[in-house]
């Protein structure tokens, strides 16, 4: 009677050890884009539907957005060495962002739906000027390498 439930629990053993063997390749495959680099107040970042904690050092990905409450500011370095400042009560959607070391080419993509961003350039804006967007309520701004702030009107959450 054991080796039979030792057989039959080992399928079960095996496609829980594939499953997680696959969540860690697709965990692997995306890179992160950048990371936190001073938090002040309430900030908080949603990922795939759920909302994470931060603290300076974390990592950020395509598609990641971030939130700061009234009292909220976030530092944010992306690999290309753009600098971005979150201010309180802001939303920051990081849309798209793909970046080459070796050519230094690549794209930035972000939508600051309400609050302030003040934006320090990085390599992408100086090498892909065209490639380097910022997108408002009512504004779509493209940069050709320089620093800027961008400030949209709203209520934060």
């Amino acid at each position: 009677m054991m080796m039979k439930k030792s057989l039959i629990a080992l399928p079960s053993v095996l496609a829980l050890a594939l499953g997680l063997g696959l969540c860690l390749t697709a965990q692997a495959q995306q890179q992160a884009i950048g990371h936190v680099k001073r938090l002040a107040g309430t900030v908080s970042l949603e990922r795939d539907g759920k909302t994470l904690a931060l603290e300076p050092g974390s990592p950020l990905y395509q598609g990641d957005r971030l939130r700061t409450g009234r009292d909220g500011y976030a530092g944010l370095t992306l690999a290309d060495d753009t600098l971005l400042t979150a201010g309180p009560g802001s939303l920051l959607v990081l849309s798209r962002f793909a970046f080459n070391p070796t050519s230094q080419e690549g794209e930035l993509k972000a939508s600051l739906p309400r609050g302030n961003l003040q934006v320090v350039s990085g390599l992408i804006a100086k090498k892909s000027p065209e490639k380097f967007e910022f997108k408002g309520r009512n504004v779509v701004l493209g940069v050709r390498g320089t620093e800027f702030i961008l400030s949209v009107p709203g209520e934060a959450e």
